[in-house]
């Protein structure tokens, strides 16, 4: 019998990994699959099969260095399907099919949520933060592999490199058959011997990573910014997943956001609603001037217009409502006392025809 060695092509010295490539592309060139009709190339598979069976076993390969004996099991006698085993057919050797593959296809990673607080004055003119968030990132010693460099997973023994175990169970009512993960490779057939030295072999590394947001004006409290791929690592080769940061704008002590209005309130003295006024009022962006015509009911709401907060998408803003609030004096000087009383006796009537109750606005009805 041919030299094992020199069936697949390598030295006496060669490492397990370069036993396990050269097997892989002599296999990919003499299957029988893709040489149908060939018995040549099917003689020429079989014979690399046993050198691999061998050679790919410390404990045979030592003692056919030793002794020159192979110590075959008469794998070659059972038939053909169990030298393709473990990759059960020609498309899981070449394109990685396979239910072992679908288990391990590539997954995108998850979504995170990142809750991010702001004033209102930071959702009016936008701002930019820098956030330190906790996650899975893909390892970049060994690109998500979880393998030390140059090495790659070993064929797992417990299923042969299928993935899954099959059984079989005699029972009085018949035989059953069942399918389940390999629980020695977690269904990936294949066994991680050199774990990669940065990860530990998990592919993956946890840590805080900054990310600089750019928020825009105008966000609202809920509002979502999206961070594409800073959310978990993805399995298998799959892309990250997404950063969602939501809004949440702190209670302002002047104003109250509805939508893209603002709400506030304005305080006057009772002489400035009866005789008028003009006051300054400090908006988010600067200072407006409004008037108090004579007069002036509590209660009374003043419109801005575009005075309100910028809108996401247009150039526009909400409006300023502006309810106007009387001040009336808790304790009263003497002076004020006295001016009031006169004021009281200049506004007084006949008791007897004064009504309390204020009629009722229409209802439109």
């Amino acid at each position: 019998m041919e030299d094992l060695y020199s069936l697949l092509g390598v030295s006496r010295n060669a490492s397990q990994e370069e036993i396990k490539r050269a097997y892989r592309r002599l296999a990919r060139e003499y299957h029988p699959d893709l040489n149908r009709g060939d018995r040549e190339a099917e003689a020429r598979f079989k014979d690399i099969a046993r050198a691999y069976e061998v050679l790919s076993d410390p404990q045979r390969r030592r003692r056919y260095d030793l002794y020159g004996d192979a110590d075959i099991s008469p794998a070659a006698e059972r038939g053909f399907a169990d030298f393709t085993s473990p990759f059960g057919d020609i498309f899981d050797l070449f394109f990685g099919r396979g239910r072992r593959d679908r288990e391990w296809a590539p997954r995108r990673g998850s979504d995170l949520t990142w809750r991010l607080t702001l004033t209102l004055e930071e959702a009016f003119f936008g701002t930019e933060r820098v956030i330190e968030v906790p996650r899975h990132r893909e390892c970049g010693s060994c690109s998500g592999s979880g393998l030390e460099a140059g090495y790659d997973l070993d064929l797992c023994p417990a299923c042969g490199g299928e993935g899954r175990i099959t059984s079989t169970k005699r029972t009085a009512f018949g035989t059953f058959t069942s399918t389940s993960t390999c629980r020695r490779c977690g269904g990936r057939g294949g066994i991680n011997t050199h774990p990669c030295p940065a990860c530990g072999g998990e592919g993956t590394l946890f840590e805080a990573e900054r990310i600089e947001l750019k928020v825009p004006a105008g966000v609202d409290d809920g509002d979502r910014l999206r961070v594409p791929g800073k959310g978990e690592a993805g399995s298998g080769g799959g892309a990250p997943g997404d950063l969602y940061v939501v809004m949440e704008i702190e209670p302002h002590p002047y104003f109250e956001r509805r939508g893209e209005d603002l709400y506030g309130r304005i305080m006057v003295s009772v002489a400035e609603a009866v005789l008028g006024t003009e006051l300054e009022v400090e908006l988010l962006d600067g200072k407006e001037k409004l008037k108090v015509p004579p007069g002036t009911q509590p209660g009374h709401v003043f419109v801005i217009r575009n005075k309100g907060m910028p809108m996401l998408r247009g150039g526009r803003r909400g409006d300023l409502y502006l309810e106007l609030m009387v001040e009336i004096p808790e304790k009263p000087s003497h002076e004020e006392k006295r001016i009031f009383k006169e004021l009281a006796r200049l506004q007084s009537r006949n008791g007897n025809d004064r009504k309390c109750l204020v009629p009722r606005e229409a209802d439109g009805a």
